[in-house]
């Protein structure tokens, strides 16, 4: 039985089904398109398009943690404090959100409006991404349209299920302001759609999951600017390269210090540690040099090809 034919199908069809569920999208601007890049909103919606399979599963990944979610909430008792993808729509505009989990009161039930955002991630970050926080500013402020009067907030919930972790990123409060762009970015989404303005580019990390990434001009090398949570990520693997030629550097004095103390040969034991020293015997290699000088007319049938790699370089350019 080959299942992988019939998953490429039938993700097709759950991906179907689940965006049947939001209605046609090509006519209102959502949550998710008024932080996302108008260029790609655009093109989505002049041209809609089936995702790759590869895409497609990783929408059903946040499908099945809000599914999980929704198990756990049942099983904690809370089912009637809170709805499923609540649609708010905009009184005066085409501007729509569908909101993950929206509860109606606190778990002590005390009224109260409070917006979950889930986002299934491989890797939990340090910080929300701008593009999740203008999703849920988004939101917020549709309710806040609809809800006048009573107290409102939201968070972000990302999980990652592999690792089986959860983290909260929460305090969120209906911004005026911020919603106030949101809806103008919004509405000149609509103009492009309408043929009375460009589309503008803008970078973040959903550029790695954009289908019109190849030519697009904000992706144009030879200098791409880095969204700011891109830049944060390569800060960090800056410092995590800096801990980790401080840890080698410090291993090999202890190692040193260790060996000073066991000789070539040893074994033993504390409460907590083990602590085993073996010699391993001399062996011999190919000096590939001196058989190149010696033998020329057989080094070159004795190679063989090696694999090529992405090479990544992170470098601070502060003074």
């Amino acid at each position: 039985m080959d299942l992988i034919p019939f998953f490429e199908t039938a993700i097709a069809a759950l991906n179907k089904s689940k965006s049947a569920e939001l209605g046609d999208r090509t006519q209102y601007i959502g949550s998710s398109d008024v932080g996302s890049c108008a260029r790609k909103v655009y093109l989505q919606k002049q041209d809609p398009s089936e995702p790759d399979f590869n895409t497609m599963m990783r929408f059903s990944r946040g499908h099945v943690a809000e599914i999980l979610l929704d198990n756990m909430f049942t099983a904690a008792g809370v089912k009637h404090l809170y709805d499923t993808q609540v649609e708010v729509v905009h009184p005066d505009h085409p501007l729509k959100a569908h909101i993950d989990f929206l509860f109606y009161a606190d778990f002590d039930g005390k009224p109260q409006l409070h917006v979950i955002e889930v986002k299934s991630v491989s890797t939990i970050p340090d910080e929300p991404y701008s593009t999740w926080i203008d999703q849920l500013n988004f939101q917020l402020g549709l309710l806040r349209l609809k809800y006048p009067v009573g107290k409102l907030g939201g968070s972000i919930l990302a999980i990652d299920l592999n690792a089986g972790a959860v983290h909260q990123f929460n305090g969120f409060d209906y911004n005026e302001t911020l919603f106030n762009y949101l809806c103008n970015r919004g509405l000149n989404m609509l103009e492009c759609l309408a043929g009375t303005e460009e589309p503008s580019t803008s970078t973040s990390f959903l550029c790695s999951y954009c289908s019109y990434r190849p030519d697009c001009p904000a992706m144009a090398l030879p200098e791409v600017e880095l969204p700011p949570e891109i830049e944060a990520m390569a800060n960090k693997f800056i410092e995590l390269n800096d801990i980790r030629y401080e840890a080698d550097r410090r291993m090999r004095g202890i190692r040193e210090g260790l060996l000073e103390f066991t000789g070539p040969i040893f074994k033993g034991r504390s409460e907590t540690i083990d602590l085993v020293v073996s010699s391993v015997a001399p062996s011999m290699i190919v000096d590939s040099k001196l058989l190149k000088k010696q033998y020329p007319d057989v080094y070159p049938e004795v190679l063989k090809e090696r694999a090529g790699y992405t090479k990544l370089e992170c470098k601070s350019n502060c003074c």
